[in-house]
């Protein structure tokens, strides 16, 4: 079942720890020299924008956006397997971090919910 990132209210705490996260096969990511990630997206446009570029844009190909990740989000990206719950991804993160998991989940959490807005992931 996937969950929809955006709604996070339809999961109570435990069960939206138990979500897995998946990374979206299709987004285009590079790991740079610096370790971070840099991704780049289709931006979406809604249908009145989609026309004007297909009318005026330099190129028929979509527009895209670009986005880098800190050594944070780096981290927890990489963490993003398709297997590892929720849950785990927040103690890893802790113990890395050396910071508490209360810490930790509040940073994960809300960071995987952006993730999940700008449809890098999704939850299962």
């Amino acid at each position: 079942m996937k969950i929809s990132p955006s709604d996070p209210s339809s999961l109570n705490r435990t069960q939206a720890l138990e979500c897995v996260p998946a990374q979206n096969d299709t987004i285009q990511w590079q790991q740079l020299d610096s370790g971070e990630i840099l991704f780049t997206y289709p931006l979406p446009l809604n249908a009145f924008f989609q026309a004007l570029h297909r009318k005026f844009g330099k190129t028929q190909e979509a527009p895209t956006k670009k986005l880098q990740l800190d050594q944070m989000g780096s981290f927890v990206w990489q963490e993003i397997d398709g297997k590892r719950t929720v849950r785990e991804i927040i103690r890893h993160f802790a113990e890395e971090y050396k910071i508490t998991t209360q810490e930790a989940e509040h940073a994960v959490t809300t960071f995987l919910k952006t993730l999940g807005q700008r449809g890098l992931i999704a939850l299962y």
